[in-house]
């Protein structure tokens, strides 16, 4: 008898052109490297997930949950993750171009280096989060909570910010 794990079984049903997760209890699972770019993920369970250095493109992660997870140098662009919960997740050099971020939680996270370039933060609660040297050039962050936020060297360009005023870098 081959024993399949369920990382394997995710992989193949994603071959097979299914991409529909939603709702799914995925806590703890070692995705790394994996190709789930357009799956459904919306109200899935993926905390403390290993997904670092996937594709993740187009996902829609409509309230999600990715506490504590591993995104590390993924691609999450044009990702749909409005209200989804992503506290503690480390991000770092996570490419997010154009994603939707609204109402989403991210905070103590760490997006350091991370792509954040046209992405929508608005209403987002990005309080304690490392977003050293991240790329924010046309993003949204109308109403973003930044409180106790690392912001060095972050790039700004034409960035709407929390009290809608915009930001461009010296």
């Amino acid at each position: 008898m081959v024993s399949t794990t369920l990382q394997e079984l995710i992989q193949r049903y994603y071959q097979a052109g299914a991409r529909d997760l939603h709702g799914l209890d995925l806590q703890g699972l070692d995705l790394r490297g994996a190709h789930l770019a357009d799956v459904d993920i919306r109200r899935a369970n993926l905390s403390k997930a290993n997904l670092s250095k996937a594709d993740l493109t187009h996902i829609n992660g409509y309230q999600s949950v990715l506490t504590h997870s591993d995104l590390r140098e993924a691609s999450l662009a044009e990702a749909v993750l409005i209200e989804a919960d992503l506290r503690r997740t480390q991000c770092h050099r996570a490419t997010l171009v154009n994603a939707d971020l609204r109402k989403a939680t991210l905070a103590h996270s760490d997006l350091s280096h991370a792509n954040l370039e046209g992405a929508n933060l608005s209403d987002t609660d990005l309080s304690h989060t490392n977003l050293y040297w991240a790329n924010l050039r046309h993003a949204n962050l109308r109403g973003a909570n930044l409180n106790g936020s690392d912001l060095t060297g972050v790039k700004w360009h034409e960035t709407v910010m929390p009290d809608g005023t915009l930001r461009n870098s010296l």
